[in-house]
């Protein structure tokens, strides 16, 4: 397995957080000892819209100069979106950002999309939701097929984001091409446990992302009583091996399963510390760090 840096963590994304061009974020995970990166197909890094053929030439070079793999195009989805106004072409959209970043994985020499399901819509069939996501991918993954590239669906938005939904999501996509991008927050988050979830999908991962975090209790103040009451809980990440989520586990189970692919690290959210570039270096060093301990322990 294979150490890899997600560029959405120098996106800028969530408020106050450094953003880094596209090539100074490869620049950045070279300097930083990663092997390997996933670039989100998004702006401000790998818009399809923004990348011409030089730009595409360009990044490739510079990817092979840092000795970096291309591990991942992540490409952001919801499959479920086409109730609300039926004459608008919301699924020739998606289908059409999707071909996008598969014809910007194939000229950048990566093998693997990743995309969404969707997300749920109050007042809409949850089944209903279901087939259009399905339909998507479907329909998605042959246009991939024809670039020799493989669709990654990830267990993170509403629609099959429990682990056997996503296995029956998966079988009835039923395409060849179509295989699992599994993130371990979100088994913890259906309070599933590791390794027998990872072992559900043997022969089906072909990408993972690796986050963790902390659960911090939120208050608000009631001024009549002049106290404070919980007002649920808040997700911030913090970098791997701080949090909640057991790696030492995950990956060992990845290894039995026979996975050998990339290790995503992704600061998708706020995280402790603040956004600053140096704290983000600092979450992926230390991250980084962790993940080189427990590779070494398996090698």
């Amino acid at each position: 397995m294979k150490t890899c840096l997600h560029s959405v963590g120098y996106s800028g994304t969530w408020g106050g957080q450094a953003c880094l061009t596209l090539q100074q974020f490869i620049e950045k995970a070279a300097a930083l000892g990663y092997e390997a990166v996933e670039f989100a197909g998004k702006r401000p890094h790998a818009s399809p819209l923004d990348l011409n053929r030089e730009d595409r030439k360009r990044i490739r070079e510079l990817l092979a100069e840092k000795n970096l793999e291309l591990a991942c195009i992540a490409s952001y989805h919801d499959w479920a979106i086409f109730f609300e106004h039926g004459d608008m072409a919301y699924y020739e959209k998606e289908l059409l950002y999707l071909k996008s970043n598969i014809e910007l994985a194939y000229d950048l020499g990566c093998k693997i999309v990743r995309t969404y399901t969707g997300y749920y819509k109050e007042g809409v069939l949850y089944r209903a939701q279901w087939d259009l996501c399905v339909k998507g991918i479907k329909e998605g993954a042959r246009i991939a097929a024809d670039y020799g590239i493989i669709l990654g669906v990830q267990n993170h938005s509403c629609i099959a984001s429990h682990p056997d939904s996503l296995r029956d999501f998966i079988a009835e996509v039923n395409e060849p091409n179509v295989k699992v991008v599994l993130d371990a927050p979100y088994i913890d988050n259906h309070n599933e446990p590791l390794r027998e979830t990872v072992l559900k999908f043997k022969g089906m991962i072909v990408h993972t992302h690796l986050t963790d975090f902390v659960r911090r209790e939120k208050f608000r103040y009631v001024p009549e009583t002049v106290t404070f009451e919980k007002n649920g809980l808040e997700m911030i990440a913090v970098p791997l091996g701080k949090g909640n989520i057991n790696y030492v586990e995950f990956i060992n189970a990845l290894k039995e399963a026979g996975y050998d692919g990339c290790l995503s690290y992704e600061m998708c959210s706020p995280l402790v510390g603040g956004g600053s570039e140096e704290n983000l270096d600092k979450c992926a060093t230390e991250s980084l760090n962790y993940v080189k301990s427990i590779l070494e322990k398996l090698a």
